[in-house]
């Protein structure tokens, strides 16, 4: 192929997916290989850049194929969804507890926090999870993975793959226009609602993964904007999980008999937002 920015993408992919499948070898080495929080978190990051690759060269790729691909490592993370929220809420709710011990506050029964953390955990799994067999979940990923080594040519629309591009100039200007893009997103953001902010979050992350697995290609001000777009995503990140904890709480308050330890744990929760969306503004701000 001549065109440079589409060998660009098959050798990210290809990298990316050998470290999927390194990544899923190390969480095997366990007893059971979802009781390591660190190694299905770097798993789940392998994911979102593979994602992230699809999205970003989607004007070069088919896009039934590429719908096709990108649909399956979507499953594969959804998969590992419950796990990543266990872990998510279970911090949270510890936040909870050292705020309402130092608060020397004395409402709700001893255990509470636990009590109610496993009731919610409980509730956010209804199903066995595809990461639950060992089996489906790597055969997924290989017949996935096997496209960029068996199929490749199919991936590739005719007239973008065969259009040479000796200076990567494809990739300069997608990242121009995915830029332009996530400034308009977040003025949107700006007025707080939970789907612009997760929007933006999700729009950061195609953009932030890109910049990384580019930076060879970038000027110093393309790595700034990268470290910027970190800092957004981790904030956004941190918003989303209280709102969704906030989401179960609501729904528990309704028919609870612990009502009054329930709503001081969501005027916590809502008072954390308010800190890192005043976070995010100033981010937005430099």
């Amino acid at each position: 192929m001549q065109n440079q920015s589409v060998e660009m993408f098959f050798y990210q992919a290809r990298k990316l997916s050998n470290d999927a499948h390194e990544q899923i070898l190390l969480c095997l080495e366990g007893d059971h290989w979802t009781e390591d929080d660190e190694k299905i978190h770097d798993l789940r990051v392998i994911f979102r850049q593979l994602l992230s690759i699809h999205e970003f060269y989607e004007p070069l790729l088919r896009l039934k194929t590429n719908k096709k691909i990108k649909n399956n490592y979507q499953l594969l993370l959804r998969s590992l969804g419950p796990r990543r929220k266990a872990d998510v809420f279970t911090k949270l709710f510890h936040e909870f507890e050292v705020y309402w011990k130092e608060s020397g506050k004395t409402i709700g029964k001893e255990g509470e926090n636990d009590k109610i953390l496993h009731s919610v955990l409980k509730n956010t799994r209804r199903k066995k999870e595809l990461y639950e067999d060992m089996f489906q979940f790597r055969m997924l990923l290989y017949r996935t993975v096997s496209w960029y080594y068996f199929d490749s040519q199919s991936m590739v629309k005719e007239k973008k793959g065969s259009i040479e591009d000796p200076r990567n100039d494809f990739i300069v200007k997608r990242f121009d226009h995915l830029l332009k893009k996530h400034k308009k997103l977040e003025k949107q953001a700006h007025s707080g609602e939970d789907e612009k902010i997760h929007e933006l979050r999700l729009e950061g992350k195609i953009i932030y993964y890109n910049l990384i697995l580019c930076k060879s290609l970038l000027h110093p001000e393309g790595m700034k904007e990268a470290e910027r777009l970190k800092k957004l995503h981790d904030v956004t990140g941190k918003l989303h999980d209280l709102e969704e904890i906030s989401m179960v709480l609501r729904k528990k308050r309704k028919n609870a008999d612990n009502q009054a330890y329930l709503e001081a744990m969501l005027r916590f929760f809502e008072s954390e937002k308010e800190k890192y969306f005043i976070k995010f503004l100033k981010i937005r701000q430099k």
